[in-house]
């Protein structure tokens, strides 16, 4: 035999072995590129759905503040519909909040539970007012214009 010739008493396990991590390497680079984009993905997803329930919240209080801009002062006979409106949207805006909280945590909440209770209180106020028709609604309804333009603000100010 020469001097340098091939020889095949190791060489063939160690190659099976290089040849094993290898493709072990490789599939876990593979494996790390596939879940990083699934990851990327999801995150643009719910930043995405966040900026949908922001602005559909924002929305909402914005025609809830036109539709009491509508009522007057005094009792009139739209005024329970129009407040049926007002609820309806602080309702929508409170939904978005919620499924915003579910779906991405405490932190993707828009609005605090708190600006949503005072809001409530003075739309039950304002409808007891409604329904005696004895006093001027002028009061309520500027304490509830008062409360939907300062959760308007906290939902426009990041």
């Amino acid at each position: 035999m020469y001097r340098n010739s091939f020889q095949m008493n190791g060489n063939v396990n160690n190659r099976r072995r290089y040849r094993i991590v290898l493709v072990l390497c490789l599939v876990f680079f593979v494996s790390t590129i596939v879940l990083a984009s699934v990851v990327g993905s999801n995150s643009a997803f719910r930043k995405n759905a966040n900026q949908q329930f922001e602005q559909r919240s924002i929305s909402a209080i914005s025609s809830a503040i036109d539709e009491v801009n509508r009522l007057g002062g005094m009792v009139s006979s739209g005024t329970s519909a129009r407040l049926a409106k007002v609820r309806q949207y602080v309702y929508l805006a409170e939904q978005m909040n919620s499924i915003s909280i579910k779906l991405s945590g405490e932190g993707a909440r828009i609005a605090p539970s708190d600006a949503f209770t005072a809001i409530y209180e003075a739309l039950d106020t304002y409808e007891a007012q409604t329904q005696a028709a004895t006093t001027s609604t002028h009061d309520i309804r500027t304490l509830l214009l008062s409360h939907l333009t300062q959760l308007q603000s906290i939902l426009i100010t990041p």
